[in-house]
């Protein structure tokens, strides 16, 4: 174990960094990051970053789930995380029988399973409000097949092209989602117009049936009821310019909670999405 000498003492602080970080880095990226990663995020010095670590390690709140060596990078999650990975892991079939299980786990694992499916819906329902980048964008794609829309398309691994495509009434959506501090601004808007004419490009479909739509989930850090003007003024002028659809995501989410609520139809939760906000 590495110690530290007494100037470079670990306060509490420090561990709750680590913490925080992983857990943001997580969720933001989808992926599991390195010692070296958590490190350069917390500004911490690697050194004083790996003895705390080290000891989150041996306390069971992180997880080393790929040790590293041979040059390779030691990958680090939260602990509580990595024992719900191993719980999926297949078993042997003779561990089904009735000599080698409990009927109550079963049970357990069953409701387990579906309280999970809805926590997963509801979590990215509540995306909509909060989240940036590719989280942002699932929770996007997520919602709108949910409300029943064709052929909705997460296009992550895809960096040029549009962020998510979906069909409506015979007509092909293309979509550019974004999700920041500040207003939509018209640099996304430029970015659909060019996706829009990517699509055109192809000539898979009359251009009349290609519609590009702007998602934004503006000033993101705020409460959704004390968010400011969504668009900035460029942004409006190149949407009006362009006929583009546009809505913010706090009014995707309040579609859904109705129709959640048993309060409006999916069909016409779907028409709202497709007449969108207006561009004031």
């Amino acid at each position: 174990m590495t110690t530290l000498p007494k100037e470079k003492q670990i306060d509490g602080q420090d561990f709750k960094s680590v913490i925080e970080v992983i857990e943001e880095y997580i969720f933001q990226t989808h992926k599991f990051p390195s010692k070296v990663q958590v490190a350069d995020l917390t500004k911490i010095p690697k050194e004083k970053c790996d003895v705390i670590i080290e000891q989150l390690i041996r306390q069971n709140q992180l997880y080393s789930v790929f040790g590293g060596g041979h040059g390779y990078p030691e990958v680090i999650l939260p602990y509580d995380m990595m024992q719900g990975v191993i719980m999926t892991q297949k078993r042997p079939d003779w561990l089904q029988g009735e000599s080698y299980s409990f009927k109550e786990k079963a049970d357990i694992e069953l409701k387990i399973k579906e309280y999970n499916k809805s926590l997963i819906m509801y979590d990215m329902f509540e995306r909509l409000l909060y989240r940036t980048d590719i989280p942002l964008e699932e929770a996007v794609a997520y919602t709108l097949n949910w409300l029943g829309f064709q052929n909705v398309i997460h296009h992550k691994e895809n960096k040029d092209y549009a962020d998510v495509t979906f069909d409506s009434e015979g007509l092909k959506i293309i979509v550019e989602v974004e999700g920041t501090t500040k207003q939509g601004d018209k640099p996304k808007v430029l970015q659909l117009d060019g996706w829009v004419k990517t699509e055109i490009e192809k000539e898979e479909r009359d251009q009349a049936l290609i519609k590009g739509l702007f998602v934004v989930n503006h000033f993101r850090e705020t409460e959704p009821e004390k968010r400011g003007d969504p668009l900035t003024k460029h942004a409006k002028d190149f949407l009006k310019r362009y006929q583009f659809l546009f809505f913010t995501t706090p009014f995707l989410f309040n579609i859904v909670k109705q129709v959640n609520e048993g309060k409006l139809k999916p069909e016409d939760a779907r028409k709202l999405v497709m007449e969108g906000e207006r561009i004031q």
